[in-house]
């Protein structure tokens, strides 16, 4: 029996007997069962979240929504990246970025291009952006799904900033916001 437990999380995380199980102050005990031969990889804690990812699936527990949902993950899918903040999590994988909204439960991904590679990450509690070889690729904890942004073939990345709870990122040819309240990228010249 393992526990995941972060300071300052509301959420304690645990396998017991073939599943998962979580608990909170609001929700109590809630559990969601463990397919045959699914091996639990790694689990964590932050905020009003919990995250249990296995061989099979990605699994989100909500302490607002008072549940777990899951994402089937594709045959020979790779996770290669798992980061919690207070409201979200985000995983990234070979081939998805996934988006673990903790305020609705909700799981939400965006899809790789056949050769597009994710270069660099950067997260606050507001939203994460990744920088790919083709786009800006943003998630925000609040509002909308991933916001995507293509790079022209010359364009290259001067510095990603984090003002006040946005998520400024500068190229050579304009300067691109991300935030909570913004559904999406705002540009400017």
């Amino acid at each position: 029996m393992a526990q995941a437990t972060e300071m300052g999380s509301e959420v304690t995380l645990w396998v017991e007997s073939g599943q998962a199980v979580a608990t909170s102050p609001l929700s109590g005990r809630r559990e969601i069962p463990l397919g045959t031969q699914e091996m639990v990889i790694s689990s964590g804690t932050n905020g009003i979240t919990g995250i249990v990812v296995t061989s099979r699936r990605l699994l989100g527990f909500s302490s607002r929504a008072l549940t777990w949902t899951k994402k089937e993950l594709d045959v020979n899918e790779t996770v290669l990246e798992r980061k919690l903040f207070p409201s979200f999590s985000f995983i990234r994988t070979d081939r998805h970025l996934y988006g673990f909204r903790g305020v609705n439960g909700l799981w939400l991904e965006d899809t790789l291009g056949v050769r597009e590679k994710v270069r660099r990450v950067y997260g606050n509690d507001y939203g994460a952006v990744f920088i790919t070889t083709e786009r800006l690729v943003g998630f925000t904890s609040l509002l909308g799904g991933f916001a995507s942004k293509p790079l022209d073939v010359h364009e290259q990345i001067l510095g990603v900033e984090d003002d006040d709870g946005l998520i400024l990122v500068s190229t050579t040819r304009r300067t691109l916001v991300l935030g909570a309240r913004l559904s999406g990228w705002e540009e400017f010249e």
